[in-house]
């Protein structure tokens, strides 16, 4: 009986063994990861992405599988984008641009002069009192009403979150306030709080000016209190609540806890809330408006309103609108510096 057994394979003596030493030189294999990537990104037949079955996947197959689009592809977006966006910046570049070129210029509805004046619009409301009284109305009202909105929102927010309510039940009565038409809550809050209906029953009479701000912030409160809440529900959401519980265990004070673990997480929300809602309340024109700006409460919409309609001063009105864009950007930029997360880390 033959007990030959097949032996485990030799290798074939006229096969050639690679004897090259291994390159440990850092540079060279940077260079050479550098090229296999290149070489993976560049064209392939069709046909090529075909492996055998069993083989290890491919570094091009491996980036597909974690979701990384190809170098080729990346621009293949843009002309889809391209006529929504020169939809938008049409509608946003040109008005800005007319009104500055506007500004620039010595125009009116009544008077048929369109000479060219240069900086002179804009230098004339930087020496004019009106502007910078209607600046700090402007600046006053806003701080009141996001500081106020902040707080009530972070209540609200805590507050919701604590609570077993369905999370469509708390959208929809957080956001009816802030669904109303400006004009319709600015006109609720004017009517509560004018001397002659709302205070006077309570034999109290602070003056047109007082009742005028409280119906100006109270509107933008009112408003604008649901959605700073939603804001703060989606910070508050993003906290870890095992790393909370730990610096709760570990002794950690409410500041340290506020600082180091809800802030990091929730500080994004909460730039948000105060940027959006800030920005907002310095462009609100109804409330001022129905409040009687002839009491001292003239804000800078309302200037540029009357300076429009009023005075029908196309170029100054013009002027007054770059101004209040510059004030829109100064007031933004400062609350990304001041709230910007881990600035105080």
């Amino acid at each position: 009986m033959s007990t030959d057994r097949p032996g485990p394979d030799v290798p074939d003596a006229e096969q050639p063994v690679d004897t090259d030493p291994v390159d440990t030189d850092p540079d060279t294999a940077a260079d050479d990861a550098v090229g296999d990537v290149v070489q993976d990104d560049a064209e392939e037949p069709e046909g090529h992405d075909l492996e055998p079955i069993g083989a290890p996947p491919s570094r091009r197959r491996r980036r597909r599988r974690q979701g990384a689009v190809p170098p080729g592809r990346r621009r293949s977006g843009w002309p889809m984008l391209a006529p929504s966006l020169v939809v938008l910046l049409g509608l946003t570049l040109w008005p800005l641009g007319l009104a500055v070129w506007s500004s620039l210029r010595r125009s009116s509805l009544t008077v048929r002069d369109d000479t060219f004046v240069g900086l002179d619009n804009l230098t004339g409301l930087l020496g004019d009192r009106q502007w910078w009284v209607a600046v700090s109305v402007t600046l006053l009202l806003v701080a009141s009403a996001v500081l106020l909105q902040l707080l009530l929102g972070s209540i609200v927010a805590a507050a919701v979150r604590r609570l077993a309510v369905p999370a469509a039940v708390v959208a929809v009565l957080l956001l009816v306030p802030f669904a109303l038409l400006p004009v319709l809550s600015a006109t609720i809050w004017r009517d509560a709080l004018t001397t002659g209906v709302g205070p006077a029953w309570f034999g109290y009479d602070g003056g047109a000016t007082a009742a005028s701000a409280l119906a100006v912030v109270g509107s933008e409160v009112w408003r604008g209190t649901g959605i700073t809440a939603l804001i703060l529900l989606v910070g508050l959401s993003r906290v870890d609540r095992v790393l909370l519980d730990s610096a709760i265990a570990d002794g950690a004070t409410w500041w340290q806890r506020l600082r180091r673990v809800t802030w990091p997480a929730a500080g994004p929300a909460v730039a948000v809330a105060v940027l959006y809602r800030s920005l907002d309340a310095l462009r609100a024109l109804e409330g001022p408006l129905l409040a009687d700006p002839r009491d001292g409460l003239r804000t800078v919409p309302v200037l540029l309103w009357d300076t429009t309609f009023g005075a029908f001063e196309v170029g100054l009105a013009s002027a007054v609108a770059v101004l209040l864009l510059l004030l829109a950007a100064l007031v933004a930029g400062a609350l990304v510096a001041v709230l910007r997360p881990g600035r105080n880390a």
